[in-house]
C-alpha cells in the first residue's frame, strides 16, 4: 500500500494483527516512511521493523534507526536479502535474555574535582583488564554532557548511551552490538553523546536498567561517571560492586572527597568498604604524604598512578592509551599493577613495542607457537 494512502484505519489494523515483523517501503517519500516507522515502533515495543527503498542520506537513515528501524534494504530487494535480514533479526522475534546469574564485576569511577585524570585512568585500566584476562570488558562513558573516552581511544562512535536508552524497549544482543564500539585492543565502549544537550534525556531509572542489562553481557563493566552527585551518578553507584575515587594530592581535591564520603557511605550497601581510593599523578616528593591523605580521609589508599605527564599527554593527543604505546612508562606500570590486583592475577610483562619492518628483521625469527591474538569477546 502506498505510504500516502496509509490511514489511521490501516494503522489500527496492523496493531490488531500483532505482527512480529513489518516491512516499510520508504519510496517515494522517505520522510513519510520515517514517520510511519516511528509511529509503529511507539505502538509496539516488540515489533521488528525493516525498511526498504533507494539509498537515503546517512542522517535520515540514522533518524530511522533511532526511531525504531532494525534494518534498511537497498532496492532492488531480492528474496535472498530478505531471508538474510530475517535470519539476522531472528533473536529479536524470539529474544535471548542475558544470564542474570553471571553478572559482570562492575566498577564506578568518580572524581570530586575536575581534571583529576579519571577518564584517562578508566580508559587505560579497561584496555589493560582486557589484555591480561582476555575477558569481555566494557567501558561505559556516563559523563553524558562532556564525556571524552571515545577521544582517548581514538574512535568515532556512531551511537551512544542516550541512543541505547531510547531504544532499550527493543534491546537484544544483536541490537546491543550495534551501539557498542569495539577498539582495536578488544575493549568495548558505550560512548557518551557528542552533544551535551542530549544528556537531559537520561533518567536514573534508565541508568539502573541499562547497567543491569549490560552486566549480563560482559565480565567487566567500568563506568566513568560525571563529576557531580546527580541522580544518574548515584544510580550507577548502586549498580557497582565498588566505587573508585580518583584524586590528586591537593587540598581542594581532598576537601571535596571529605565532603563526598558521607553520601557514599549512605549509597553503598557496605559503606566505605566498597570505596577504594586511587591517588593519581603521585609524586613521592609532594608536600602532602600518602599517610597524610589516609589520615585526613580515613580511607586506605588502594593504588597510586605515577605523575608521568609526558607519556600521558602524548597518549591523549594521539588517541592511543598509554598501556598500548609500548613505552615502559611509570604510569603504564602502575595501571598494569592496578589491573592485576582487580583481576587477582600476577602482573603480565610490559608488552614489547611492535616497531617497523627494520625492528622486526633485527629481532630475528619468532619461536614456534609465539604467534597468537587476543581472544575475541
Amino acid at each position: 500500500m502506498p505510504l500516502a494512502s496509509f490511514t489511521s484505519a490501516q494503522f489500527k489494523a496492523v496493531q490488531q494483527a500483532g505482527p512480529a515483523m513489518v516491512f516499510v517501503d520508504f519510496d517515494p517519500s522517505p520522510e513519510l516512511g520515517l514517520s510511519l516507522a516511528r509511529d509503529l515502533a511507539q505502538a509496539s515495543n516488540q515489533l521488528v521493523l525493516i525498511g526498504m527503498g533507494n539509498a537515503v542520506a546517512s542522517d535520515l537513515l540514522l533518524q530511522a534507526i533511532r526511531a525504531g528501524l532494525s534494518e534498511y534494504l537497498i532496492k532492488p530487494v531480492t528474496e535472498q536479502s530478505v531471508a538474510e535480514a530475517v535470519d539476522r533479526l531472528r533473536s529479536k522475534i524470539v529474544p535471548v535474555e542475558p544470564d542474570d546469574g553471571a553478572l559482570a564485576r562492575t566498577f564506578a569511577f568518580f572524581s570530586a574535582k575536575g581534571g583529576s585524570g579519571t577518564s584517562t585512568a578508566v580508559t587505560n585500566l579497561g584496555v589493560e583488564l582486557r589484555r591480561i584476562t582476555g575477558k569481555r570488558t566494557l567501558i561505559v562513558d556516563l559523563d553524558a554532557e562532556l564525556g571524552e573516552i571515545s577521544l582517548l581511544l581514538g574512535v568515532q562512535p556512531q551511537f551512544n548511551f542516550v541512543d541505547l536508552v531510547q531504544n532499550f524497549h527493543r534491546m537484544d544482543a544483536n541490537l546491543l552490538a550495534s551501539y557498542i564500539e569495539q577498539h582495536s585492543s578488544g575493549v568495548h565502549l558505550l560512548s557518551a553523546p557528542f552533544h551535551p544537550d542530549r544528556a537531559a534525556a537520561l533518567k536514573e531509572d534508565d541508568i539502573r536498567q541499562v547497567l543491569l542489562y549490560l552486566r549480563g553481557h560482559y565480565d567487566y563493566v567500568l563506568v566513568d561517571t560525571s563529576k557531580s552527585f546527580s541522580p544518574e551518578t548515584l544510580a550507577a553507584f548502586e549498580q557497582a560492586d565498588a566505587v573508585f575515587l580518583v584524586t590528586t594530592v591537593d587540598l581542594p581535591s581532598l576537601r571535596n572527597i571529605q565532603r563526598a564520603l558521607p553520601l557514599l557511605k549512605r549509597v553503598m550497601p557496605r559503606g566505605t568498604e566498597q570505596v577504594h581510593l586511587i591517588v593519581n599523578r603521585f609524586d613521592a616528593a609532594s608536600e602532602i604524604s600518602l599517610k597524610d591523605v589516609e589520615r585526613s580521609l580515613g580511607l586506605p589508599i588502594y593504588a597510586t598512578l605515577a605523575n608521568d605527564y609526558d607519556s600521558v599527554i602524548r597518549s591523549i593527543n594521539s588517541g592511543k592509551p598509554v598501556v598500548l604505546n609500548g613505552a615502559r612508562s611509570p604510569y603504564s606500570r602502575d595501571v598494569r599493577a592496578l589491573a592485576a590486583r582487580i583481576a587477582n592475577v600476577e602482573p603480565n610483562p610490559t608488552p614489547e613495542p611492535q616497531g617497523g619492518l627494520l625492528t622486526r628483521l633485527l629481532r630475528g625469527p619468532r619461536k614456534p607457537g609465539a604467534e597468537g591474538g587476543a581472544k575475541r569477546a
